[in-house]
């Protein structure tokens, strides 16, 4: 809900989604799932955590999950946790990531392909 929420507000009709290439990305369910919702999906390098978004984000989400040094006793509690912590993140937060983006990608070509802060 997310992905299509945020990207029809930043793209508008015309928005292309970037992933990592990580072979799970690339299952035959994850792309059908692409296409039946008619978004398309920009090609993208594997291993460059610098030009993902998504590597924030999930920061994000285990620093909320596991914040103040909670521990979990049954996988129960953990989903449930995980579900709050991520129903938590903002639409701005999200943004914000997204708009990080032309940061990135200049950092990336000024070092080379070097690791950047990102």
């Amino acid at each position: 809900k997310h992905l299509i929420d945020i990207g029809s507000c930043m793209g508008g009709s015309d928005w292309i989604f970037q992933q990592d290439n990580a072979p799970i990305h690339r299952a035959k369910v994850n792309l059908a799932w692409f296409k039946s919702k008619k978004i398309n999906v920009l090609p993208w390098p594997s291993l460059s955590p610098d030009l993902n978004p998504i590597e924030n984000l999930w920061g994000i989400l285990a620093r909320k999950v596991y914040a103040g040094g909670k521990q979990f006793r049954t996988k129960e509690q953990l989903k449930t946790t995980i579900i709050k912590s991520w129903e938590e993140i903002s639409i701005e937060q999200l943004r914000a990531l997204v708009e990080s983006m032309p940061e990135r990608i200049f950092e990336v070509i000024k070092l080379n392909g070097a690791k950047t802060k990102y």
